[in-house]
């Protein structure tokens, strides 16, 4: 376990460049129930004034017809937080990420940090900075962690950042493509006067993850208050943690895998730690080309005068194998000399982050100013590990080749004189040729799993607004542009299996040194060596440096990401009514956006000139991805007030009529209308009943459309298997289908337990998602409780045409469940040959996934100063703060599949809130908070008779902070998460984001501030 501390101290952060408000960043909104937000909020605008919210281009009142949440500057200070995107995580509406430095990290995208609302995916969540698009960070590989082009909250200077504002489902006809779940805006710091240094440290009581953060922020006005120019800097570091460092994430853990015979469930929760008995990172000799231990017995392996199963130890010498408490899992041992998989894995990245940024803007006049941003993000993340290239029969390929067990030679130069006798004493017993041995092996040495991702941002916008007057009335413009690239740089070692063939197959030369067998030939792609040297597989680390040069390639597979973005709009009054005046927007939008992944030499594979390619390692070769498309966009809005307060209507204290369409021409999926309706009625000073109905689109991302069709290798349950035959929606139709096909009821399917080959790719035919979004809610202030503010929202989404990436097992039940056998057109998606074995498949992306999400947020904030109570005022403020989700309903279905439920997993608990409880005195605060997750089961989608424990108790998280302000200039604070040290949840299967404070333990961190 590694144990270092870092401190950091205050740096002076310098930069240049200009930026842009966005029309929604005026002034705070009062959507929030975070007291700091809403006492900000009370504070600046008066009762009746009109503001500018995330939910709409128009001014209007405070409250938003669309739930709306926000967490602020102060807020994300005092939790310590210099990654954005774990900041929005204590907000119960955002579920865990599709990818985050927690985890195993998606490939090429070490370290990024996506949001996801409502549990529907980053891609279906927009994010905005100061209302305006942000080019993505994400990869467009086939394997990249997610679909779209979510924005990388990592990138974002929190330092800079005022509020950030959430808006659920009705941002489509506002912002356009990808606001299905919601928006979310990141509001910047306007007009900041003054010279600011932070500097901040922390690690976790046990010695892990040891980080600190360093930033600066310079802000000036000029020409009497009509410009101002803001420079910030921000330099984060993160010391990775890898599994092996987190006990529950551990290969000692317990862990669930097959019962043993005789028990009443499938899956058994087991103690001593999960270990794989078919191969160790040592190798495990064997006679013949299989497995050498089964069920804790010895099957193939090399054994002693004893019958015991033997191994290499880590020095390299054959010793007997100890075993651990046999699992209803042939495979798998509880304890034991097993490989260790589970220590092989990424709990936290090891990155390093820098961004500047500046913001400027000047009024000409009163009716014409300018303002822009400029940017520039540098991000290095490591995956610490992975898992590594095996040697083994567990996949189904023969000795010798990528992935099979190794064929040795038994002259093998590394081998002891007696370890050699035992050897060829085994094959000579089981009649087995004696000059050749086999060994299943975890090449941990060789290559890691490790990776690392280098990405540079850059970004500009600028633009110009201002006021036209037109009698009594004045008509507001915009015209502005935005510039955004991303380019990631990945660099991987990479085993070169032809050259590793090379260098175990050693000899002796002429001259009794040990050498690379003579006859052989180099891999064409270059290794860091091209001269072969003899690898020792024998042991662990026992391979020379020069061998391991020689079988090692980097890999650096590139993405490049860019968004251009033209918007104009013009807004003001309509027409006056009896309510007051109704407003209008108008506008277009042009946007452009490519994307270009490019796998590198390595991962490309070997041109064969027929069209094929053979890969250089164990995995399969990867395609280049690349492509664009553009959209023209023509979007409108409408506010119309139809009673006012000062009308006087009884039981009517306002009401007003809102909406907004917005029309999408995409370059690839042609027409679209998004459009919301929608309207708050409040019946008396104080309470706010408020509903909206959506029309929302996600366009189909340039992975899912123009990915290419390549080779991909899978296996499936096959549903006329018989383990799998009385499945499915509709149990009888699977059958008759099955024999309609002509498999007899006892079939067994070759492809459950071997890959087949297949093909699988875009689909340039794609159309647009489509959500169908309604809200129905209030919020209450009543004037009796001053200070309080209570909201509540029903949340209904139903996704439709969702775009989803079939794999073998979704294509053949999408046939055999189907009334219209065999003409459905999933059923030419496979071929079997005449014993019915599976021989071929394409699978690609499809729209054919709906997805269903209802839930109801709710929203407490009280602010009492103790003064209200009698006390004097330098009895200090108390301020609660509670957000809270119920989801009532989650499940998505592609095609005629089963319903597949996400509500009621460890990621997605029924019920979650986050409470925050403040206590100001002056320069002093103290912040208690509190989380809470809700009962959850280890898998939604089986009965809970399958887990000896299938359900996970709710849980409870205490966090807390205090800080002291030392004059106007100095400032304190120390944070304590995770205060009571509580464990991870029995049974402990949960998942490592959302309970990733469980898993670490507790923690500190100190910041200190200064103000010029």
């Amino acid at each position: 376990m590694r144990s270092r501390y870092l401190f950091g101290t205050a740096l002076v952060a310098l930069g240049f460049a200009i930026a842009t408000p966005a029309a929604a960043q005026e002034t705070p909104a009062a959507a929030s129930t975070d007291p700091s937000a809403q006492a900000q909020a009370k504070a600046t605008p008066a009762d009746g004034d009109e503001i500018v919210v995330t939910a709409s281009r128009i001014s209007q009142s405070p409250i938003a017809a669309q739930p709306t949440q926000s967490i602020t500057a102060e807020t994300i200070a005092k939790r310590g937080f210099t990654n954005l995107g774990m900041a929005l995580m204590e907000l119960p509406l955002f579920s865990v990420p599709g990818n985050s430095p927690v985890g195993g990290q998606g490939f090429a995208s070490a370290g990024q940090t996506f949001v996801n609302m409502y549990n529907l995916g980053a891609q279906r969540t927009l994010t905005l900075v100061n209302g305006n698009r942000f080019v993505s960070s994400a990869s467009s590989s086939l394997f990249g962690p997610v679909a779209g082009s979510p924005v990388d909250f990592s990138s974002l200077p929190v330092n800079l950042v005022e509020r950030v504002e959430t808006v659920s489902v009705g941002g489509a006809p506002i912002y356009g493509s990808d606001a299905i779940a919601g928006t979310v805006n990141v509001i910047l710091k306007r007009n900041y006067q003054g010279l600011s240094f932070a500097g901040q440290s922390g690690i976790s009581q046990r010695g892990l993850g040891g980080n600190y953060s360093l930033s600066g922020l310079v802000g000036q006005n000029f020409a009497e208050e009509r410009g101002n120019i803001t420079l910030s800097m921000q330099y984060d570091k993160q010391i990775g943690i890898p599994t092996s460092d987190i006990y529950y994430q551990s290969a000692d853990a317990p862990f669930f895998t097959r019962a043993q015979r005789g028990k009443s469930f499938q899956q058994q929760l087991y103690y001593g730690g999960q270990r794989y008995a078919v191969f160790t990172n040592t190798g495990m000799p064997m006679v013949e080309d299989g497995y050498p231990i089964l069920s804790g017995a010895p099957y193939s392996s090399i054994t002693d005068a004893q019958g015991r199963a033997l191994f290499f130890n880590s020095s390299g010498a054959l010793t007997p194998f100890n075993n651990g408490q046999v699992t209803g899992q042939s495979l798998i041992q509880a304890g034991g000399d097993g490989f260790r998989l589970r220590d092989y894995g990424n709990f936290l990245v090891d990155s390093n982050r820098f961004s500047g940024t500046a913001l400027f803007h000047y009024d000409f006049s009163d009716s014409l100013r300018f303002s822009g941003e400029a940017w520039y993000g540098r991000s290095i993340a490591v995956n610490l590990r992975n898992q590594p290239f095996y040697s083994s029969a567990l996949f189904g390929d023969p000795a010798g080749v990528q992935n099979g067990n190794l064929a040795l030679s038994t002259a093998n130069p590394f081998l002891s004189a007696a370890d050699r006798a035992t050897i060829v004493s085994n094959l000579a017993a089981n009649g087995q040729p004696t000059d050749t041995f086999y060994m299943a092996r975890a090449n941990t040495d060789l290559a890691t799993g490790a990776f690392r991702s280098a990405s540079d941002l850059y970004r500009i916008v600028s633009g110009f607004d201002g006021d036209v007057h037109l009698g009594d009335r004045t008509l507001t413009w915009e015209v502005k542009g935005i510039y955004g690239r991303s380019n990631t740089k990945t660099t991987a070692r990479e085993l070169v299996l032809k050259n590793f063939f090379n260098a175990i197959n050693a000899v002796r030369d002429a001259s009794g040194n040990i050498a690379c067998a003579p006859g052989y030939s180099n891999a064409t792609i270059p290794t860091i060596s091209a001269t072969c040297a003899p690898l020792n597989i024998f042991g662990v680390n026992q391979a020379s440096q020069a061998a391991i040069n020689y079988v090692t390639a980097i890999a650096t597979p590139k993405q490049t990401n860019i968004q251009g973005d033209v918007i104009a709009d013009v807004k003001g009054d309509l027409i006056k009514l009896p309510g007051g005046f109704a407003k209008f927007v108008l506008g277009f939008e042009h946007r452009y956006e490519s994307t270009n992944f490019n796998p590198g030499l390595f991962y490309y594979g070997e041109p064969n000139g027929d069209g094929t390619r053979t890969q250089y390692g164990n995995s399969i070769p990867i395609d280049p991805v690349a492509g664009a498309y553009h959209t023209n966009e023509f979007f409108g809005e409408l506010n119309v007030p139809l009673v006012s307060d000062d009308m006087d209507v009884p039981l009517i204290h306002s009401l007003e009529l809102q909406g907004a369409a917005r029309y999408v021409k995409n370059s690839m999926t042609g027409g679209f209308w998004a459009y919301t309706g929608g309207g708050k009625y409040a019946p008396f000073n104080g309470l706010t009943l408020r509903g909206n109905y959506t029309r929302s689109l996600r366009a189909p991302a340039i992975t899912e459309l123009f990915a290419p069709i390549g080779q991909v290798f899978s296996a499936a349950n096959d549903p006329c298997d018989s383990r799998y035959i009385t499945g499915g929606p509709n149990p009888t139709q699977r059958a008759a289908n099955c024999r309609a096909a002509g498999l007899p009821a006892d079939f067994t399917s070759n492809v459950v337990d071997y890959t087949a080959a297949g093909r699988s790719g875009g689909n340039p035919n794609l159309q647009n998602e489509i959500g169908n979004s309604w809200t129905a809610g209030g919020v209450f202030e009543p004037r009796f409780v001053p200070g309080l503010r209570l909201a509540g929202d029903y949340v209904h989404i139903d996704v439709k045409n969702e775009v989803a990436s079939l794999d073998l097992v979704d294509v053949m039940n999408a046939c055999y469940d189907s009334a219209d056998y065999p003409n459905s057109p999933f059923c030419s998606s496979f071929t079997r040959n005449a014993s019915g074995q599976v021989t071929s498949f394409t699978t690609g992306n499809y729209n054919i996934g709906i997805e269903r999400f209802r839930g109801v947020q709710g929203s407490f904030a009280y602010i009492l100063p103790f003064s209200r109570l009698g006390a004097s005022a330098e009895a200090g403020t108390l301020s609660v703060g509670v957000n809270y989700l119920h989801t009532i309903e989650h499940y998505y279905r592609i095609g005629s599949g089963d319903i597949q439920y996400k509500l009621g997993t460890t990621a997605e608990p029924k019920d979650n809130f986050t409470a925050n409880v403040n206590y100001d005195n002056g320069g002093f605060n103290l912040m208690w908070q509190s989380i809470y997750n809700g009962p959850t089961r280890i898998n939604v989608n089986v009965p809970d008779s399958n887990y000896e424990y299938p359900r996970i108790g709710a849980y409870w998280m205490f966090n807390t902070s205090a800080g002291m302000s030392l004059g106007d200039r100095f400032n304190i604070r120390l944070i304590v998460n995770n205060v009571l040290d509580k464990k991870v949840p029995f049974p402990f299967s949960v998942s490592a984001n959302r309970y990733y404070d469980a898993f670490l333990g507790r923690s500190f961190r100190v910041s200190v501030g200064f103000k010029l």
